[in-house]
């Protein structure tokens, strides 16, 4: 789950103009992927996205977890709802903003396959699925995006022998201003 919420935060400030290059793959691995955007182009305009001081705010809309006991989910759902009005903020240097890191749709999971990946023209459309040690974990995320703010939709399904989890979130973000090096 860390992982999905990474690639949700990380696709946010990765965001794209409303023209120019596509990546539309199915059944590929993160190296493949990797590669198929760096080819296109679509991530390496000068208008990709604007560096800058950016803010996000993440809804967990839904979370199930079987057989977790009823007291520690009552204090999940209390964390999340004293969370969800939260925003983060981070700034987006004009370096990062050039040049995304090589290995950020590769990723360090080789476990990992896209099911699709489909990036440009403002939309971005994902599906992951992770398998390891007997725990398959499907990951759905999209959304659109500008060069100042995007709008995408996760939803992450993980089952294991345990049981099968869920969860649902939401997550918004818009370049707010200039850095002011006082940014987290």
């Amino acid at each position: 789950m860390k992982y999905a919420v990474c690639v949700i935060a990380c696709v946010g400030a990765l965001t794209a103009c409303n023209k120019g290059p596509e990546v539309n793959l199915k059944n590929a691995t993160g190296n493949e992927v990797a590669q198929a955007v760096r080819q296109s182009g679509v991530m390496s305009s000068d208008t990709m996205v604007e560096p800058g001081l950016w803010q996000s705010k993440v809804t967990i809309q839904e979370m199930k977890i079987p057989g977790i006991p009823a007291q520690y989910a009552d204090r999940m759902k209390q964390e999340m709802a004293a969370h969800q009005q939260q925003t983060s903020k981070r700034c987006l240097t004009k370096e990062e903003a050039k040049k995304p890191k090589e290995d950020f749709f590769a990723g360090q999971d080789k476990s990992c396959r896209y099911g699709h990946f489909t990036m440009g023209g403002g939309k971005i459309d994902i599906q992951m699925v992770c398998t390891a040690e007997g725990h398959t974990q499907t990951t759905n995320m999209a959304g659109s995006y500008t060069p100042t703010n995007y709008a995408m939709d996760m939803s992450s399904q993980g089952s294991s022998g345990a049981g099968n989890m869920s969860m649902k979130m939401h997550v918004d973000a818009q370049r707010v201003g200039e850095c002011t090096g006082k940014d987290s």
